[in-house]
């Protein structure tokens, strides 16, 4: 399916992200120390998590959006690892939920270690994250990334008990609803968190959390499509959320950040996994 091909080819995410490519290195070594635990069974779950990396999209959105108003901090790198935790957690307990025993290509925490063992990881997880923001000085993001948390169990819960006898009419509110609780409003708090954590003023914060709302519908559409599911209806709109996520983009100053962002929705868009 063509989608948008008034783009030129698109590039792969690593040369996407050039403009904070040492930030990711920073990133991904403070990630695997806050990863660390003092047991050793513990610790082994916690290194297979890190092992089992994904495409770091939502530390990824929180250090771009930090970069497009200032320079990327400490608490920059809290917020990125804070919302890596925090999606790592659901996914582990998400496969226990669903029984899977595939993640990424390899045994998901639940088929290598167990059910037991993979909901105490995902707790050890979500705890360890509300650690990192703890400091007086990220109560703000903390507040605005626990929101977002409580939103995503309320869209997973609505997923599973999904009316199938909702109007035709209704059956796209409902599926974009699930959608934004389940997915958008986490990588929308992590372009709030990476603008706030370089003071970036009320307006442009505004602005990032546009971008990151409808940069999350635009995913979980794509997601959707490669998955095989709602496949009609995320058709439909992804061309729609397509163009509002780069509209979400006009007015901020010509930056080589700036363009990552737009490049990184053209990938979200076209991406095969």
């Amino acid at each position: 399916m063509q989608i948008i091909s008034i783009f030129a080819a698109v590039k792969s995410l690593q040369q996407i992200i050039t403009p904070i490519a040492a930030e990711m290195r920073q990133f991904e070594a403070f990630f695997a120390q806050t990863l660390k635990a003092d047991t050793d069974p513990m610790d082994g779950i916690m290194r297979y998590v890190l092992d089992s990396r994904g495409k770091r999209l939502r530390p990824i959105l929180v250090l771009l959006s930090a970069k497009l108003f200032g320079e990327i901090n400490e608490q920059t790198l809290r917020a990125a690892t804070f919302a890596e935790m925090i999606h790592s957690a659901t996914i582990i307990h998400d496969d226990v939920v669903d029984g899977d025993d595939r993640r990424r290509g390899q045994a998901s925490v639940k088929a290598a270690f167990g059910n037991l063992s993979a909901v105490l990881a995902g707790d050890y997880l979500l705890a360890r994250a509300m650690l990192l923001l703890a400091q007086p000085a990220d109560l703000v993001i903390m507040q605005e990334m626990l929101r977002t948390t409580a939103a995503m169990s309320e869209g997973e819960l609505m997923q599973s008990i999904v009316v199938d006898c909702v109007p035709q009419s209704e059956k796209t509110t409902q599926y974009l609803d699930i959608i934004t609780r389940k997915t958008a409003l986490l990588m929308r708090s992590c372009c709030v968190a990476g603008a706030l954590s370089v003071g970036a003023i009320p307006e442009q914060v505004q602005q990032i959390a546009d971008f990151g709302l409808h940069f999350g519908i635009l995913f979980q559409l794509r997601d959707d499509l490669l998955d095989g599911e709602n496949t009609e209806m995320a058709q439909a709109l992804l061309p729609t959320y397509l163009n509002k996520t780069l509209k979400a983009l006009e007015g901020f100053p010509p930056t080589e950040t700036l363009q990552a962002l737009r490049e990184l929705t053209t990938f979200c868009a076209e991406r095969e996994g």
